[in-house]
């Protein structure tokens, strides 16, 4: 009881002083949050997204994305579901316990864990992929962590694990989430949002279990493609999902969300994407063409300035009253640079901010390679040269000119009027 007063005493303090990205009214009960538009790359809500959490069943994403690569054969390597295995895992939430004595191949046991976010099922795929070396399989599991960027996770169990030491932050989720998602087989499970065993017949079709992916739910989104989820105790919940509506994703991390309560993780997913597609569009802010700053260039025989430009256009998700007046960039740039280098090399970086919140960091380039094309170099030198020959009569031209300034004519009515002729959501 104590614990539970503790968690929700930290949900109020959530709820009354919300962090995001773009300026909401939407109150939310769930601790950690974080809302991100696949799309467009663009953070629009981020509350908390770095605390460590326990990883719940979230962590059979990466049990997934493992045994996917690890398995040869999907439908020829197969697992006998025998009782003595179930009652043998360290956790057990049943999700096999209909399956006993039948066997089940790779394929389907990832349905099931997909599905009912399984954890019986992840052991059984840990096995299936390391011939029963668990910690081979963990090894694995923390090794792809470093690879995906994701700083602040751990895995001690290819399934749910409630300690500590199995945990990951919405940042880190929201990593895995995405890398999961380029697999088809995922998609095309959450698509249909069940699965029947090739082997077995329609007694053994699996559902979603996930509330926002269920129509009989009350908290059902319709817009919603995918989730997983996960929950503790009758205590905590957590969920990652994503949403498309009129043709932008969103993709959806709750940690620490309230169980079984009117205020709890799915009402939060729906309210917050529903504000980003009513209250958000996307804008392009800069072209790969685009001048940003410069940066001077040393070579052999002096220095030049070489513009800079963005390594790629930029569309970022901004809210509907977008002014282009709050953009506001803060350059990294080096006092010179040497040659020789190509272009499309970052030269740079530019954290580009809307209304004080960082939206994006990009790499600077140059459109040219220097320091490798005698003809380019040799203008360069050539124009260098004459600068730091004549730098007074830059001066006295301007301060002292010898020639008597030139009327320029008038144009004619006819010409006149040539010039003056004009030139060719829902949210």
């Amino acid at each position: 009881m104590i614990s539970v007063v503790l968690i929700f005493a930290l949900f109020v303090s959530n709820f009354i002083i919300p962090a995001s990205s773009f300026e909401t009214k939407v109150e939310t009960s769930t601790s950690d949050l974080f809302l991100v538009n696949l799309d467009t790359d663009t953070v629009v809500f981020s509350q908390k997204p770095d605390t460590n959490w326990y990883a719940g069943s979230l962590s059979e994403l990466m049990t997934f994305l493992l045994s996917y690569e690890m398995i040869a054969d999907l439908d020829k390597t197969t697992f006998k579901v025998e009782k003595s295995f179930i009652d043998a895992l360290p956790y057990s939430d049943g999700c096999l316990d209909r399956f006993v004595d039948q066997t089940l191949s790779a394929r389907d046991l990832m349905a099931v864990m997909l599905l009912t976010s399984g954890s019986d099922a992840a052991y059984a795929l840990a096995d299936l992929s390391s011939n029963k070396d668990r910690d081979t399989f963990v090894a694995a599991m923390n090794e792809r962590v470093a690879t995906l960027g994701m700083k602040s996770t751990a895995y001690v169990s290819p399934g749910f694990n409630n300690t500590s030491a199995q945990h990951t932050t919405c940042r880190d989720t929201y990593l895995l989430y995405r890398e999961v998602r380029k697999n088809e087989f995922f998609l095309s499970v959450m698509r249909k949002k069940s699965y029947t065993p090739a082997a077995l017949g329609e007694d053994y079709m699996i559902e979603a279990e996930a509330s926002i992916l269920n129509e009989d739910s009350p908290y059902y989104f319709r817009y919603t493609n995918d989730a997983m989820y996960s929950y503790t105790e009758e205590t905590y919940e957590e969920l990652v999902a994503t949403t498309t509506y009129h043709g932008k994703t969103y993709l959806f991390v709750g940690l620490l969300g309230l169980h079984q309560s009117e205020r709890n993780v799915y009402a939060d997913a729906r309210k917050l994407a529903s504000w980003a597609y009513l209250n958000l569009s996307d804008y392009k802010l800069f072209n790969e063409e685009d001048v940003l700053s410069d940066v001077t260039v040393t070579a052999n025989w002096g220095e030049y300035p070489v513009a800079l430009h963005p390594y790629n256009s930029a569309y970022k998700t901004l809210p509907n009253s977008y002014d282009e007046s709050k953009l506001t960039y803060q350059f990294d740039i080096p006092k010179t640079v040497k040659t020789p280098f190509l272009s499309g090399q970052s030269l740079g970086r530019a954290k580009v901010s809307y209304a004080g919140e960082e939206i994006d960091d990009i790499a600077l380039s140059a459109s040219t390679d220097e320091g490798l094309g005698m003809l380019s170099d040799f203008g360069k030198f050539t124009g260098y040269v004459y600068r730091r020959m004549t730098p007074h009569r830059e001066v006295l031209a301007e301060e002292f000119p010898t020639e008597p300034a030139v009327n320029v004519a008038q144009p004619s009515s006819e010409s006149a009027t040539a010039a003056a002729a004009p030139t060719a959501t829902e949210g």
